[in-house]
């Protein structure tokens, strides 16, 4: 399969819908998370979520001729994770700001960025 006919606009839209539910709907430490209790594991999903919309925009804007398209998303991505941190506290009861999340969400765009860059 070729990574240029997949729909890359759906699937970064489905990822950016499954950041926002994650992020404001799920309820940490519920029974809505099953499964081992390991202390900062959420910083995986950060990395990975935040990896992968980076990643899948990238990959959607590629059929326009931008300049400079990583930078456009990577500022995306993290305007985005800024704002969900600012907003959880706001929005939830049960979520803080924390700014270890964010340095996770930077650390998984750029990290896909350069195996994307390392691949080609």
């Amino acid at each position: 399969m070729n990574v240029g006919s997949l729909n890359w606009g759906f699937i970064s839209g489905t990822n950016f819908v499954l950041i926002i539910y994650l992020s404001f709907f799920l309820v940490p430490g519920s029974s809505d998370m099953p499964g081992i209790i390991i202390p900062h594991a959420d910083k995986f999903g950060h990395f990975f979520l935040y990896g992968f919309q980076g990643l899948s925009l990238s990959f959607y804007l590629s059929k326009y001729n931008l300049k400079n398209k990583n930078t456009l998303v990577f500022f995306i991505c993290l305007i985005l994770g800024i704002l969900i941190e600012y907003l959880q506290p706001v929005l939830t009861f049960n979520r803080v700001f924390d700014l270890f999340d964010i340095l996770a969400n930077i650390s998984g765009v750029l990290t896909f960025f350069s195996i994307l860059k390392f691949l080609k």
